[in-house]
């Protein structure tokens, strides 16, 4: 009965699933249509390989649905998929064409592929800084809550809901706006490689209150109570906190320190790391160095001064948690890191570093005052002006975290 032999064989027969465990491969590939459901056939290749197809004609044409293979689709799921199968075409739909298209739909991709293939060819464009923040942020804020969705699913509504939760539940909205913008980013992305052809974050609302610009610092008994709470954290978290407060710079670019760019008393930001793309060069005071020389103690074999105590050889990331900590412990209940460097630069400002010293210092292009020819020509010419600040600015620290006398003066707030 089931001999086909020698020929490409078309049977029939209605199956059952003591026949199909039955059927042995031939020589040839063979096809055996199940007589209680028209077009359903079970199809056996030489390597004894079983699936169910189903055959149909559309516009003059035979054609083959593959529904699946056996025994991981069984006979009566098969079925009803090929009675399903006729009733598309029945109503002019070419089930292989459907699936083809279904195959190549941009709209099937998840956030989560999405992200990957973000990761992978935009992010590389990045400075090395940028690169961080936006896998933190999708990482962190975006896969766990929308990743599973395509990205044709997901709705205005649920980005608003998200960038809610962020803002208003947890009071982080510039937070808020920055998960937006990269939401907002990838879409763009999705778009200009086809993937989908609309942005649903464009007509999502921004969060104002999170634009107001901070103008925070630390009064001198603050400064006590934060440094004191520095000293109870574990390294490298205790030496990066010292280190931001001493140096007034960024928290990324801090945190991503390496010993190959620290000669003699200059640490050198390099241009991809560096805000703007501008190498910075940043004197180091003797408070810095002797941090620094407890770090080499500890971190000396890594890449990174202040290598993560998870991962070896990477930055440290813990940073935000870190700062909760200090938060709760210092009773400083609108501690923030980049304060410290508000604070350094209003202190230095008080005992009488001029504005463009502090730019310099800062890498702030604005209070600088670098136009495009001087921010090259000026790069190495104020590092004896900078090196006095910080020294001038460390010594002063010294004082506040000894109760030294301290002379008064008005304090002008330098912004960002």
């Amino acid at each position: 009965m089931n001999n086909f032999k020698n020929r490409k064989s078309v049977a029939k027969k209605k199956l059952n699933n003591s026949y199909i465990k039955s059927v042995q491969p031939q020589e040839k590939r063979i096809e055996i249509y199940d007589t209680l459901v028209a077009g359903l056939a079970l199809r056996v290749t030489p390597t004894g390989h079983k699936s169910f197809v189903y055959r149909y004609r559309y516009k003059n044409k035979i054609k083959r649905f593959t529904i699946g293979t056996y025994p991981k689709i069984g006979l009566a799921t098969a079925r009803n998929e090929a009675k399903n199968l006729s009733y598309e075409v029945n109503n002019g739909t070419d089930p292989m064409a459907e699936k083809k298209k279904a195959r190549y739909d941009p709209g099937s991709v998840t956030l989560n592929e999405l992200a990957k293939e973000f990761k992978g060819k935009y992010l590389p464009t990045l400075r090395k800084g940028t690169r961080y923040e936006y896998a933190r942020i999708i990482d962190k804020e975006l896969i766990p809550t929308l990743g599973s969705f395509e990205i044709k699913e997901i709705s205005r509504h649920q980005v608003i809901n998200l960038l809610d939760k962020k803002a208003y539940d947890e009071g982080y909205p510039t937070m808020a706006n920055r998960i937006r913008s990269r939401l907002s980013k990838m879409y763009s992305f999705a778009i200009d490689r086809g993937l989908i052809d609309y942005n649903p974050v464009i007509s999502t609302p921004k969060y104002s209150a999170g634009e107001n610009k901070r103008d925070r610092y630390y009064e001198e008994d603050e400064i006590k109570k934060l440094w004191k709470a520095f000293e109870n954290q574990e390294d490298p978290a205790r030496s990066i906190f010292k280190m931001l407060l001493l140096t007034g710079q960024r928290k990324g670019e801090t945190s991503r320190m390496k010993w190959e760019c620290i000669q003699d008393d200059v640490w050198t930001i390099p241009a991809e790391d560096a805000k703007g793309k501008r190498a910075h060069d940043v004197p180091l005071s003797p408070s810095a160095l002797e941090i620094l020389k407890e770090m080499r103690l500890r971190s000396g074999k890594s890449e990174y001064v202040f290598e993560s105590p998870v991962i070896k050889n990477r930055p440290v990331q813990e940073v935000k948690r870190v700062a909760e900590h200090i938060r709760k412990e210092s009773k400083v209940k609108d501690f923030r890191p980049h304060d410290l460097r508000r604070t350094a630069a209003t202190y230095m400002a008080k005992l009488g570093v001029e504005r463009t010293v502090l730019g310099k210092i800062l890498n702030h292009k604005g209070l600088a005052g670098d136009g495009q020819v001087t921010a090259i020509y000026d790069r190495h010419s104020y590092m004896d002006e900078k090196r006095r600040a910080l020294i001038l600015w460390s010594n002063h620290l010294k004082g506040i975290l000894s109760e030294e006398e301290k002379k008064e003066a008005r304090i002008y707030r330098i912004g960002r």
